[in-house]
C-alpha cells in the first residue's frame, strides 16, 4: 500500500510540474484574446464615431486677443488661448468645436477630419456629440466681432461691423470680452440671423449655454 501511494503521488505531482506551464499559456492566451476582443471594441466604436466624418484640406487659424487687447487673427501659433477656425477648399468656414480639437493641430494649411454640423450662417466642425453636453445657462458681456473669410489664402479677418452685418455673406461670429475671454457664437439659424441684423455690437449682454474649454470656448445663443 505505502509503494502504491507513493507511486500515485509521484504521478500527480509530475502531472502538476509539466501541465503548470502550460496552463500558464492559456491564462496568456486567453488574456491576449480578451484584449485583442477589447481593442477591435474600442476600434469599431471609433469607426462609428466617425462614420459621419469628413476628410478636407482646410487653413487653420486661432482668433485671440493679443498683448493690447486687441483680437487678432494667427496662422502660426503653438498654442491657441481663443477660438479654432477653419477655412476649407470648397469655401466654408467652421469653429472647431472642443471634442473636434485636438493639441497636435496647429496653424496653417493641413488636413483635418470632422463632421461639419450646423448651417451656413454658423457652421461648427464637430463630432456627432460635440454639443449635447452644455453647460447651465449663462450671460456674457461684450463685443460681438465678425470674422470673414477669405476664400483665396484661408486666412479670417476679425471685423467689428457698425451696421447689420448680414450682407457680408456666410461668416462666423465671436464675442469678445473685456476679460479677453474670446467664446465662438453658435446657436440657431434664426438666432444668428437675429444678432446680424442688429446694430448693437459693443457692450452687449448675451445668454446661452456654454461649452467647451480655454480654446475653444462656445457660447450658444437661442
Amino acid at each position: 500500500m505505502k509503494k502504491g501511494a507513493i507511486l500515485f503521488l509521484f504521478v500527480v505531482l509530475a502531472f502538476v510540474i509539466f501541465s503548470a506551464p502550460s496552463f500558464a499559456d492559456s491564462v496568456d492566451k486567453a488574456t491576449d484574446a480578451m484584449q485583442e476582443g477589447q481593442d477591435m471594441m474600442d476600434k469599431g466604436k471609433k469607426m462609428m464615431d466617425m462614420k459621419d466624418a469628413e476628410v478636407m484640406e482646410a487653413t487653420v487659424t486661432c482668433i485671440q486677443v493679443d498683448q493690447g487687447g486687441t483680437l487678432t487673427s494667427l496662422t502660426e501659433f503653438e498654442e491657441c488661448t481663443g477660438t479654432m477656425v477653419v477655412v476649407t477648399a470648397d469655401k466654408s468656414a467652421a469653429v472647431v468645436a472642443p471634442k473636434a480639437k485636438s493639441k497636435a493641430m496647429k496653424g496653417g494649411k493641413q488636413t483635418v477630419a470632422g463632421e461639419l454640423a450646423g448651417h451656413t450662417r454658423g457652421y461648427i466642425l464637430a463630432s456627432a456629440s460635440a454639443l449635447d453636453d452644455k453647460g447651465a445657462s449663462q450671460t456674457v458681456e461684450g463685443t460681438i466681432v465678425c470674422l470673414l473669410p477669405n476664400y483665396e489664402d484661408g486666412t479670417v479677418q476679425p471685423v467689428v461691423a457698425t451696421s447689420p452685418c448680414g450682407e457680408h455673406g456666410q461668416h462666423l461670429h465671436v464675442v469678445k470680452t473685456k476679460s479677453g475671454q474670446v467664446y465662438a457664437l453658435h446657436g440657431t439659424e434664426d438666432a444668428i440671423k437675429k444678432l446680424e441684423a442688429t446694430s448693437d455690437r459693443k457692450n452687449v449682454s448675451l445668454e446661452g449655454k456654454i461649452l467647451g474649454e480655454q480654446g475653444a470656448w462656445v457660447l450658444y445663443v437661442n
